[in-house]
């Protein structure tokens, strides 16, 4: 009886040992997929970047680091005024061009000036070069100390004897205007800085000479008064008997005047018995009264 009781004994060890082996098994399968705790890392602070700012105009692209914007106030007006006789027969497409790369030029300088520069253009062409439109422009500028002023003629000029100054005078349409009287108007308001430049011949001649113009846009009324409908019969000559007949490089002082007189006529509402007078008092005026035209005329 004793060692069957042992054998029942030493049974149930058996069993109680082979579960607990079971169980620790099971344990070390669970505890091998159980995820690791990672540490937890504290990563100080990013510096801010300083941003950029990139600004697209014509002609240039610039970038630069972000800056305050400047204040209004301390933004100068650089004043551009050109006057070109760009409808000149002889030097209007040169004037013209040096119209167009004077303004391409200020307008490069004022965008490359980092907002500092704001540009104020004012271009008179062709029929507009007069000198009214010239000095009024340059009296209605609103200049401040730190302003810059630039200005350029380009076209005909002349000087006579008299003349006391060194500069030219600006062969403005109507009538010639003395650069000096420009410098002075501009150096009157008081900018910072300013470039006054006239590109035109400043040879002595005897009279103001009118330019031909490319300007014929002859209206057909005037056209139709003066040629279509007149019944005018007209004989001329440069000069009374006794008198000698003038000429220069611009042609003879007789046909000069009157192709110029017989223009203003068709662009205006002139009429045969004004260019005919009117030719005969400029080239008695100009010859110093040693050339008198002369002219019969009949009809209208």
């Amino acid at each position: 009886m004793i060692k069957k009781s042992n054998r029942k004994t030493n049974l149930f060890y058996l069993i109680a040992w082979l579960g607990l082996i079971f169980l620790l098994a099971i344990c070390a399968q669970s505890c091998g997929h159980e995820p690791k705790t990672q540490p937890v890392i504290t990563l100080p602070p990013t510096p801010p970047v300083t941003p950029s700012v990139t600004t697209t105009m014509p002609y240039v692209t610039t970038t630069q680091p972000t800056s305050p914007v400047i204040p209004s106030s301390s933004v100068s007006t650089l004043h551009l005024i050109i006057v070109a006789d760009t409808q000149d027969y002889k030097i209007g497409s040169s004037v013209a061009a040096d119209s167009r790369n004077m303004q391409t030029l200020i307008k490069l300088i004022a965008y490359r000036s980092n907002g500092q520069l704001s540009l104020n253009k004012i271009v008179f062409e062709g029929e507009s070069i007069t000198q009214q439109n010239m000095l009024t422009a340059i009296d209605s500028l609103r200049v401040g100390a730190n302003d810059v002023i630039v200005f350029l003629y380009a076209g005909h000029g002349h000087r006579y004897t008299s003349t006391a100054s060194k500069w030219p005078l600006m062969d403005t349409r109507n009538h010639p205007t003395d650069f000096l009287t420009v410098i002075k108007k501009i150096s009157s308001k008081y900018s910072r800085q300013f470039i006054a430049l006239a590109d035109c011949c400043n040879e002595v001649v005897d009279r103001y000479r009118e330019r031909v113009s490319l300007n014929n846009n002859f209206p057909y009324d005037n056209i139709k008064r003066m040629f279509l409908d007149s019944t005018a019969k007209i004989s001329a000559s440069g000069c009374k008997p006794g008198q000698f007949s003038y000429g220069d490089g611009d042609g003879g002082y007789f046909t000069s005047a009157f192709i110029s007189n017989l223009r203003n006529a068709l662009l205006s509402h002139g009429d045969w018995n004004t260019v005919l007078e009117k030719t005969r008092t400029d080239v008695f005026s100009r010859s110093g009264n040693r050339q008198e035209p002369q002219y019969d005329k009949t009809g209208n």
